[in-house]
């Protein structure tokens, strides 16, 4: 671009915009939301606003739902249908309760489209979606063997031949995994297979939500612990293993795992271990702290598995379960521990 005077001196340079903001507009985050509940629970989501406009402006919400869905203030305590007025560039956050039907069958969902519509000029609105699961049993398998191999076929024959009915939730698919969602079972059981390192890493806070709500948490795997991955707080303090986070404990593989007398394991004897399942042997050993006690020893006689009992319940397997005897044993073991957690 060139700009000439009238006497001859130029100047040149290149166009610039500047965008400015309509009078009016509004978005909503996040854009998509899921989570999950009982039926005849409510399950409670938060969006925030912001006026997009130059404006000042407020803004009616509505939603497009066949489960009935609800605005509140941010607390979650006062129904609300409009927000105050916002300042140009100004946020609001609102509540969104989804009431899940009684007698809504296990896994069905719902998608309500939440709307923020200007009340200055309501042709111009922002929107939202938000899925609802609901859940009708006890037990979710979370499966977090990132498919090298895919294993879930182990756990899901084993789970239905105990006659365990339960969810399944493949981080793989959706690394997302809902806290409401997961504190709506009573039940987890977890496998990490071939994952390293660190699997659980970026889901102890929520494990230990849901520990903390007492519930009861089944996870297997194996290299689960290698390196600082079993020196967190939440291994130490929840799984009840104590790890120094040397190879002292790490990659000891076994040909068999051994039952414990007086334990959950009592009478099972010695249970081959085949390791072309996962197509290596990075089975670990375990030093069990608090009350937790040792459930499975490998062939060195060392603790490889352990269980606990207290305002929560845990069972860990330092090795994996799909690799563990036959289907008949694997059933065998799943239902030991189901009739371990449902004890008083």
């Amino acid at each position: 671009m060139k700009a000439t005077s009238a006497q001859g001196p130029y100047t040149t340079g290149s166009p610039h915009i500047t965008p400015i903001a309509p009078p009016y507009a509004v978005s909503i985050s996040p854009a998509t939301q899921t989570d999950g509940g009982k039926s005849n629970t409510s399950v409670s989501y938060k969006i925030t606003l912001k006026n997009l406009g130059f404006n000042s402006d407020s803004y009616t919400l509505s939603a497009t739902s066949t489960w009935a869905t609800t605005f509140y203030d941010s607390t979650c305590t006062t129904t609300r249908t409009t927000t105050a007025a916002l300042a140009a560039g100004g946020t609001a956050d609102v509540c969104v309760k989804v009431a899940i039907p009684a007698g809504t069958a296990n896994g069905a969902t719902n998608t309500a489209t939440v709307t923020a519509t200007s009340v200055a000029s309501p042709s111009v609105s922002g929107s939202a979606t938000i899925k609802t699961i609901a859940v009708a049993v006890d037990t979710l398998l979370v499966d977090n063997d990132g498919n090298t191999p895919n294993t879930q076929s182990f756990y899901t024959a084993a789970l239905t031949s105990a006659g365990v009915q339960f969810s399944t939730w493949d981080l793989a698919a959706d690394s997302n995994l809902p806290q409401n969602y997961m504190l709506a079972f009573k039940n987890i059981v977890w496998f990490t297979g071939n994952t390293f390192p660190g699997p659980i890493g970026p889901y102890e806070s929520k494990l230990k939500a849901f520990l903390d709500a007492g519930n009861r948490l089944f996870i297997s795997g194996q290299d689960l612990l290698d390196g600082s991955a079993g020196t967190s707080a939440f291994v130490h303090d929840y799984l009840h293993v104590t790890w120094d986070g040397s190879e002292a404990q790490n990659d000891k593989r076994t040909t068999a795992v051994h039952g414990v007398t007086g334990t959950i394991t009592n009478g099972i004897g010695a249970v081959p271990i085949d390791h072309t399942v996962l197509g290596n042997s990075f089975e670990d050993r375990v030093t069990p702290n608090g009350t937790a006690v040792a459930i499975f020893t490998d062939d060195s006689t060392a603790s490889d598995a352990l269980s606990f009992a207290g305002t929560y319940k845990v069972v860990f397997l330092a090795f994996p379960l799909e690799a563990y005897g036959t289907a008949a044993q694997k059933t065998d073991l799943v239902t030991r521990v189901i009739t371990f957690f449902n004890a008083p």
